[in-house]
């Protein structure tokens, strides 16, 4: 378990509140770790890592330019909102995103300190940015992508990878040549190439295709190479491509792979629809849907291995951005079986899902569902898809009223340090972070004693 910094015992002594629906007896439901001061380093992506080496968990704001997606600030923070350090200039302009952006936190060099790697983009040539418009890619590109290298307790650089000219989308990490350890990276720009690079930079294979947003990675043949699942096809360690399908102009919005009881596992996409495929590419079973933009699987329920909860965030094919839009929320068994459809409120057009190990110590899983407008709260759901628990982002008082409606994105993660998933909530004018107040009963500290082996 990490070691807790005493600033935030004294955090959860003082800052205790209770938003749930389950609170027993007046106890709460849930606890506000912490409540963080973003002042003009505020953004909507964020990664999770221990930046300073004490063993915690700690915080990396990345800001951006909207349209050109170029990364131009990375604030370090501890879970209690103290800033570590800071690469780039802050900006308040520059904390909303429209996508995922490509920067990790990881021990790159396996020195047992984690790193901070991030591409910076090569240029785009032609045409010419005008300033304002979403850029998706360049018709022509000048000078190469680098992987910058900075050192996760500084934020200073370490060093630099050459990257092919339009990999400024997702970066990954996967074993892609039997290293035995994820040190080779999977890059791609947005929606069309992919590439496999080794640990020294060579470009091990590029695979062009229709990408979606974020692959997921598994060695799915068992010969200690991680193959990447991209929804419409499955790229082999050496970029030989295991199947493909005629994506019809689509991309894949999310992909997740999970192994059944039978050891074979499965392979789940959304894109109009959702998807569950074999390895060899063999549909399993499949349903129509409006845009099934999020996919996770999870022990949600006890007589069952594993579901998926599946977002169908535009179930009627007129559904715009607006004030009337709605979604539905999906449960499908491991056979695609749907268990439950759970209509959500209006203006709940941009719903997202994580799943949550919420309850802890071998209990089923949750999920938590954000992004139901601008101000609203996230909220945690159990395997029935009942809201268990609701979220509001917390603000430092300094915020304004207009600042306080604004978007804002959720992770789940144990920073905590008790077995259980906290909550993080961050955008561009706030952050905080909850975890669950009830009761956890560990055999091992409710029936404690001096003579181990019990």
């Amino acid at each position: 378990m990490p070691r807790l910094r005493v600033s935030l015992a004294i955090i959860f002594i003082a800052a205790s509140q209770a938003f749930g629906q389950g609170a027993t007896k007046g106890r709460p439901a849930v606890h506000l770790v912490s409540t963080i001061d973003v002042k003009d380093f505020g953004a909507e992506n964020l990664r999770i890592g221990d930046l300073n080496g004490d063993g915690a968990p700690d915080l990396l704001f990345v800001q951006n330019l909207y349209g050109p997606r170029i990364i131009t600030c990375l604030t370090a923070t501890t879970i209690a909102g103290e800033v570590l350090w800071q690469s780039g200039t802050p900006s308040a302009d520059n904390g909303t995103a429209y996508c995922d952006l490509p920067v990790q936190i990881y021990d790159w060099d396996n020195d047992g300190w984690n790193d901070v790697l991030y591409v910076r983009q090569g240029t785009y040539a032609e045409p010419p940015y005008d300033g304002k418009s979403v850029r998706e890619r360049a018709d022509r590109y000048e000078g190469n992508a680098t992987l910058a290298i900075l050192d996760g307790q500084t934020g200073l650089e370490k060093g630099t990878l050459p990257l092919p000219a339009p990999a400024d989308d997702s970066i990954l990490f996967a074993d892609l040549t039997g290293r035995g350890r994820r040190e080779d990276l999977v890059v791609k720009d947005r929606y069309w190439n992919m590439w496999g690079v080794a640990h020294d930079g060579k470009v091990l294979w590029h695979w062009e295709g229709s990408t979606g947003h974020f692959p997921a990675i598994a060695d799915v043949d068992d010969d200690g190479k991680d193959e990447v699942f991209v929804g419409y096809a499955l790229v082999d360690h050496d970029g030989k491509v295991l199947f493909s399908k005629d994506p019809a102009g689509a991309h894949q919005d999310a992909a997740w792979i999970e192994r059944a009881p039978d050891g074979k596992l499965r392979l789940a996409f959304g894109n109009g629809g959702v998807h569950c495929l074999a390895v060899e590419g063999t549909e399993l079973w499949s349903h129509p849907l409006g845009e099934a933009q999020h996919v996770i699987a999870g022990k949600f329920r006890e007589d069952a291995p594993f579901d998926f909860v599946v977002v169908d965030r535009r179930p009627t094919p007129d559904q715009q951005r607006d004030e009337k839009a709605w979604a539905n929320l999906h449960l499908y068994d491991i056979e695609g079986k749907e268990i439950w459809k759970r209509q959500q409120p209006a203006g709940s057009w941009a719903i997202a899902v994580v799943p949550v190990n919420w309850s802890g110590h071998g209990g089923l899983a949750s999920f938590m569902v954000y992004g139901y407008g601008p101000g609203r709260p996230a909220t945690i759901s159990d395997g029935k898809g009942e809201v268990v628990d609701t979220l509001p982002l917390s603000f430092v008082p300094a915020r304004t009223e207009e600042d306080r409606k604004s978007n804002f994105y959720g992770l789940a993660a144990d920073v905590w340090g008790d077995s259980r998933d906290e909550i993080i909530l961050f955008g561009a004018k706030g952050a905080c972070i909850y975890t669950n107040a009830r009761l956890l009963e560990i055999p091992t500290l409710y029936n404690e004693t001096l003579y181990p082996g019990m």
